[in-house]
């Protein structure tokens, strides 16, 4: 009988050796788990052997006696079931051959939120991301040209135009095999549903057009961090707009140095561009994002005040001036 004269260092011992055989084992056998997120296509007729193997040569295993035995352990060598899954990093391989077992594939639909404001290039981002065309073919297609004869609203924009602006920002179904163009279409169609006719009549009485109205709502929804604000700050814009006295929305800079985060420097103020509303008057050559039902509205109906200025304090709180002196005072009180 051997005696154990230190259990804890025996007990210690015991540890040490079943951690250097288990990291053995790992070693020669491979992990049981995924190693790496994914999509991964399994073709009609595929035996178990075929997919394992296919499996380490895209890496998402390291050996593949464990998907071996993850396989023959579930019994389901002959009845693995085609079409794409996507496998996520530590699954366990148990679980990802039951998920074939019983056909658990990517849903051919999906949805993709585009939040309010989102630009062009953030919409094919994001579009991109979800396995539909690539930024790149998002941003080539969305331009006038390709879609106004399928929509009225488009027909006086310039035909090389970009469609910012009216990539109406909601959730949308998708489908796996939808293309750009499939998605800025339900875009479109979307922005033209929520243009009620009444809501166009409304504007054609205005001394502004539908062009216009959306650019102006797509700089207060960069503008302003506080809804209930949306509407005042339209007035000031409009106002300083019709006046010919100069926006000064540093949202505009940053639209054209895709900055929406860092600070903006002296040479960004400066920026010799006809989106830079500090430098030159006027609305920008296009809108700045695509904006939301809400910033549409409020630039269409803007709450009449009488302030000529406003800033936005680091609180996220819109302070509003009647006038320059007011405002120059606000801005030592709350941006320094």
């Amino acid at each position: 009988m051997i005696q154990i004269t230190n259990p804890k260092r025996f007990l210690f011992t015991v540890i040490i050796v079943a951690a250097i055989i288990l990291g053995i084992v790992m070693f020669v056998f491979g992990s049981s788990d995924i190693r790496a997120s994914g999509e991964f296509t399994l073709t009609e007729g595929s035996a178990a052997t075929t997919v394992g193997r296919s499996l380490k040569e895209k890496g998402y295993i390291s050996r593949t006696f464990p998907w071996r035995l993850a396989v023959w352990r579930s019994d389901t060598n002959t009845s693995l079931k085609a079409g794409t899954y996507h496998l996520e990093k530590g699954e366990s391989l148990a679980d990802v051959v039951s998920r074939m077992a019983k056909g658990e594939v990517v849903p051919d639909e999906l949805t993709i939120t585009y939040p309010e404001g989102f630009t062009l290039k953030q919409i094919a981002a994001r579009t991109a991301s979800r396995g539909i065309g690539t930024e790149e073919e998002f941003i080539s297609v969305a331009h006038v040209r390709n879609f106004s004869s399928q929509f009225a609203f488009l027909k006086d924009l310039p035909p090389n135009q970009p469609l910012e602006g009216y990539l109406f920002p909601d959730t949308y179904r998708v489908f796996a095999d939808d293309k750009p163009q499939d998605v800025i279409k339900r875009m479109l169609g979307n922005f033209d549903k929520k243009m009620t006719v009444e809501m166009l009549e409304e504007i054609a009485k205005t001394n502004h057009d539908l062009s216009e109205t959306v650019i102006m709502a797509s700089i207060i929804e960069r503008e302003v961090n506080r809804t209930q604000d949306l509407s005042k700050v339209a007035d000031v814009l409009w106002k300083r707009y019709d006046s010919d006295a100069g926006l000064g929305a540093d949202a505009t800079i940053r639209y054209i140095l895709d900055n929406w985060d860092k600070a903006l420097t002296v040479k960004d103020l400066d920026l010799d561009s006809p989106y830079n509303t500090r430098r030159y008057r006027g609305l920008p050559p296009t809108a700045i994002g695509n904006p939301g039902l809400t910033a549409i509205l409020a630039a269409l109906r803007p709450e009449k005040t009488d302030f000529y200025y406003y800033l936005s304090a680091p609180s996220g709180e819109t302070i509003f001036s009647k006038t320059n002196d007011e405002h120059n005072s606000n801005k030592a009180k709350y941006l320094r």
